[in-house]
């Protein structure tokens, strides 16, 4: 799921610092074949996943040039732009096709952000020092956009003021309150033997909970699995997934999956599933289930997650492309398109009668995917830093080398 200029990098013999990372999905580990701990990409360009370029050094040798992975770039890029996608069609719930689509997206894209999210955040299992970022890149940017948002609730959609209700997630803000959650509990497991079984049951079991009856909450509980397995995935898998013949097989998984959730969503062949176990925003008793046959819904979406994620990522392109720079701003998109689309909502544009036949849903569609090319630009990234990645370091003592 991402820019504060890094300080100078020391030579190759010397310690390695570690960089800034506004990027909630990509700042804190290098990708597969970096050396561990190998400094982030950092200066004009957000701090993400690096590589060793080609000719490694060794004893005596100097250190080689390292760039950047654009496979997790790209994935970032789609992911971003699925993200504005998905909040499109969640407005077309009187066609068949758009909710298939929409169930199939649901399905694969947050989990796919969130896994890119815990497999950048590994820097948070092995020292204390990151945890110095969580305010300045999350919680700041939360509080900085809650009140644009809730502003926006008030001059558009006129909503009463309510100091209660200022500072509650409001749309697509739980994401930063669950990764300061998720982040607090990295170094924990790392400790553990089975530390995604045990995420997993977690999940299952707060589903019970009362305390799902938030959503925020419930999406932090019931995506934890993801997140960890992102945390604690070897690379050697992740490379598999770039494998030729995996390209292929993943784009047969998601075409096929679309007719399938279309027989669904049809309802002739089997119930529809309550799409609270898609968006995790629910618990089991809010669904009318309960635990047993909850747990079980739970447990098929997380496989669901895992199966269609990774044909997601097989699919993503492996090398350089235009989009690739833009990926490095997915926080950018994720969140400045929720105040747009929230006014066309707000407004009523959505629901206007041309925009609900099949061409006025291709056209939105498109639309929205031009949005997030354009929220992922450099004009964009320039004008709103003071919001998605405010100076805020002012706010920590100064650091001290601690691990």
């Amino acid at each position: 799921m991402t820019d504060t200029i890094p300080p100078p990098r020391p030579p190759a013999s010397g310690p390695l610092p570690a960089a800034t990372a506004p990027d909630v999905t990509a700042p804190d580990v290098a990708a597969p074949g970096a050396v561990p701990g190998s400094p982030l990409a950092g200066g004009a360009a957000p701090a993400t996943a690096v590589l060793d370029a080609p000719g490694a050094t060794g004893p005596g040798k100097p250190a080689a040039p390292r760039q950047r992975d654009a496979f997790f770039d790209n994935a970032k890029f789609f992911t971003a732009a699925l993200v504005v996608v998905g909040h499109v069609w969640a407005e077309y719930g009187d066609s068949v096709a758009a909710r298939a689509a929409y169930v199939v997206l649901y399905g694969f894209h947050m989990p796919v952000f969130v896994f890119i999210a815990g497999y950048f955040s590994r820097g948070f299992m092995r020292s204390t020092e990151k945890f110095r970022s969580i305010f300045p890149t999350l919680i700041i940017p939360y509080v900085i956009f809650i009140l644009l948002y809730r502003a926006q609730l008030i001059l558009i959609n006129d909503v009463s003021f309510s100091l209660r209700e200022l500072f509650r997630p409001h749309f697509l803000m739980w994401f930063l309150i669950a990764m300061v959650f998720w982040r607090l509990s990295a170094p924990l497991w790392g400790h553990l033997r089975h530390p995604v079984l045990i995420s997993v049951a977690l999940s299952l079991a707060a589903g019970c909970w009362a305390f799902t009856a938030d959503s925020t909450l419930s999406r932090t509980a019931g995506l934890l699995p993801i997140f960890v397995l992102g945390l604690t995935i070897e690379p050697r898998h992740i490379q598999w997934l770039r494998r030729s013949w995996t390209r292929w097989a993943g784009l047969t998984v998601l075409a096929a999956a679309l007719p399938v959730a279309y027989i669904w969503e049809k309802g002739v062949v089997a119930p529809r599933m309550d799409r609270g176990f898609i968006l995790w925003n629910k618990g089991y008793e809010d669904m009318g289930f309960g635990a047993l046959l909850g747990s079980g819904y739970r447990l098929a979406a997380l496989a669901f997650a895992v199966f269609l994620g990774a044909a997601f990522l097989a699919v993503i392109p492996r090398g350089h492309s235009w989009y690739t720079r833009m990926g490095t701003r997915s926080l950018y998109v994720y969140l400045l398109h929720g105040l747009i689309v929230k006014t066309f909502d707000y407004t009523g544009v959505l629901a206007e009668p041309v925009l609900h036949t099949p061409l006025g849903l291709v056209g939105v569609t498109l639309a929205a995917a031009a949005l997030g090319v354009v929220l992922a630009t450099a004009p964009v990234e320039r004008f709103t830093h003071w919001a998605v990645e405010p100076k805020a370091r002012w706010l920590l003592k100064p650091s001290h080398g601690r691990t």
